[in-house]
């Protein structure tokens, strides 16, 4: 059967171009509300790989056609709630979180991570709380200082004897923001933060808007180690695609650098909003 000129042709253009309208009109008016995402991510040297997801509620609607995809609720000031779930080698690890734009000024944001661990000899359970609360010194430029708690219980049992015990720490921090991107979508978005506590850590990101749906970004973190042990230097890059307002694909490369121990690590992630 000659296609070119078959009924059947006329039907499939019709049906493309009725998708193709469908989509174009539902991506020009892509104000949204939710966000799920996927992630997967390899550890060099452990076995199993990281998978999760998590879902954001955003208090009110991203706007379309605002600056760059991925930092839209940045730059719109817009708040959100958000849940996840990772699981790694039966390691279940749970996320809570929330950032709240209070104004135009101030912004507070609250993640926490909770894992549970199963051991051979017995188990464990951690929990991880960030704090921090931003002040902009004007639209591109955030300033801000925060706290980190955790905790963590064991229980176990070792040649017949039975152990338990609970450790916790605190930690301070500080860190800026400096972003150049505006309604254009292109532009730089600098961020950079130190914590204080027995091993220091300093880390810091660079990412550039090529347009308002690609963006690279190059990443450095350094731990100064306390006592005798090694310092730790790590960098990354990450590639981060948002084919349409609704849906992007990501994808990172970490390595540790200055150190006889293999620690790549390799991620991929994908986000949709609806």
């Amino acid at each position: 059967m000659d296609i070119k000129n078959s009924p059947l042709k006329a039907s499939l253009t019709v049906a493309a171009m009725t998708v193709a309208s469908l989509l174009t009109a539902s991506f020009a008016q892509a104000n949204t509300q939710n966000e799920v995402q996927v992630r997967a991510i390899d550890f060099e040297g452990i076995d199993d790989t990281l998978y999760g997801g998590s879902f954001t509620r955003y208090t009110s609607t991203l706007k379309g056609n605002s600056g760059a995809y991925l930092i839209s609720p940045y730059l719109q000031r817009v708040s959100s709630f958000s849940g996840g779930y990772n699981n790694i080698d039966g390691t279940d690890i749970f996320t809570l979180g929330t950032t709240l734009y209070l104004n135009e000024e101030w912004m507070m944001s609250i993640d926490g991570t909770y894992a549970d661990f199963d051991y051979d000899f017995g188990d464990s359970d951690s929990t991880d709380i960030d704090v921090k609360v931003g002040y902009n010194l004007s639209r591109e430029w955030q300033v801000g200082a925060g706290f980190l708690y955790s905790e963590q219980n064991f229980n176990g049992i070792i040649d017949g004897e039975r152990f338990s015990g609970r450790e916790n720490d605190n930690a301070i921090l500080a860190f800026t923001r400096y972003t150049t991107v505006g309604k254009s979508g292109t532009g730089w978005d600098l961020l950079a933060e130190y914590i204080s506590d027995d091993a220091d850590v300093i880390r810091g990101s660079a990412r550039y808007f090529f347009n308002p749906g690609l963006s690279v970004a190059g990443t450095y973190a350094h731990i100064n180690a306390p006592g005798d042990f090694e310092n730790g230097n790590e960098i990354g890059v990450e590639v981060d695609y948002w084919l349409n307002e609704q849906f992007s694909v990501k994808a990172g490369y970490q390595r540790q650098v200055d150190s006889d121990i293999d620690a790549d690590v390799l991620s991929l992630g994908a986000t949709y909003r609806f």
